[in-house]
């Protein structure tokens, strides 16, 4: 990548001139299409960075940070972006938050968006980080935290969970009770989480020369956790243990049992990978992995702060540390 790429340079090439470049840095939607993804082009080409503008920022700071997410369901973000507030709001910043239900061009759109905003930093929750998403970033003339999903290979700096490690070591847990017949309840195909936590078991089964081939994939709704079960329920399979990636389909797959006659854990032991306030409101008291979304939060706005701060687009990554709790939910296999 050439380092001394300019704005001018970038002008030139593109036949425009810089105002236009600059409008496509900072407020493309007013720039025709054709246009704008000449610019965007010739700005991947060759490498430019859009400076942060270091000097206006510091003489007209907007305060502001810009949240895109893919959902605002659930336990998982809100509590992530509450702490992100929190931290916020005593740095005396404010948030504004898009929600795109995980579709790139909504993604892409409320990035431009946030740019004609003159936010100074973008927390991106994404449920897939994909190539496309790390050439929107590279344009972008301010720093952003993905949050959920390592960017490592891409260089974007994140805060995530260690979900390959922790669904390991809890799917070892459970084949040290005993158990050896055990399905998995993984969540959409195109959940990195899910896949990162289906290879955890996956590694875990296959280093005990276990039968690791019972993996099933629901949409993490109660709901879907209640049909696969009740699916291998009707296949008379001798399963000992079910293993969910989230507490929904945990709890679905707690009620399936105990409706078709089944005792957790007496028959059936079951655990979730998750940290929601269903692992106390079940009964049985369901196993799982606790981990803090608030501190999630917390630490993907001090991040997006210190670059913001040192005016940086420098890679660092923050992994939130986790607990495994066997609770009620979990038996020795007799």
């Amino acid at each position: 990548m050439r380092k001394d790429i300019n704005i001018t340079e970038v002008a030139k090439q593109a036949g425009v001139s810089i105002a236009t470049v600059s409008r496509v840095i900072n407020s493309p939607d007013k720039v025709k299409e054709s246009t704008r993804r000449k610019i965007e082009s010739i700005i991947e080409e060759t490498g430019y960075r859009p400076n942060i503008l270091a000097r206006e920022l510091a003489e007209k700071s907007t305060k502001l940070i810009g949240i895109i997410t893919h959902s605002i369901t659930g336990e998982g973000i809100p509590n992530s972006i509450y702490g992100i507030s929190q931290e916020l709001e005593s740095q005396d910043f404010n948030i504004m938050i898009a929600c795109t239900n995980g579709d790139l061009e909504s993604e892409r759109k409320n990035f431009y968006m946030f740019q004609s905003k003159r936010v100074e930093g973008v927390l991106f929750f994404t449920r897939h980080f994909k190539e496309e998403h790390q050439k929107m970033i590279n344009r972008l003339p301010f720093p952003v935290v993905v949050l959920l999903q390592n960017t490592e290979k891409a260089g974007v700096p994140f805060v995530s969970f260690d979900n390959y490690h922790f669904a390991n070591e809890a799917t070892k847990k459970i084949i040290n009770l005993g158990h050896e017949q055990i399905a998995f309840i993984s969540g959409p195909t195109d959940s990195n989480n899910s896949r990162e936590r289906e290879a955890g078991f996956i590694e875990a089964m296959q280093a005990k020369s276990l039968n690791h081939h019972r993996i099933f994939h629901g949409d993490y709704s109660i709901g879907s956790g209640y049909q696969i079960t009740k699916a291998m329920i009707n296949e008379a399979t001798n399963m000992t243990a079910i293993i969910a990636v989230n507490d929904g389909m945990a709890i679905g797959a707690i009620n399936c049992l105990k409706d078709h006659g089944y005792q957790v854990p007496a028959d059936i032991s079951v655990m979730g990978l998750d940290e929601t306030t269903l692992a106390d409101a079940s009964r049985p008291k369901l196993s799982g992995v606790y981990y803090s979304y608030q501190a999630l939060g917390t630490e993907g706005a001090k991040l997006l702060m210190k670059q913001i701060k040192h005016h940086t687009f420098e890679f660092e990554k923050h992994i939130i540390p986790y607990e495994i709790r066997l609770r009620d939910s979990v038996t020795k296999l007799k």
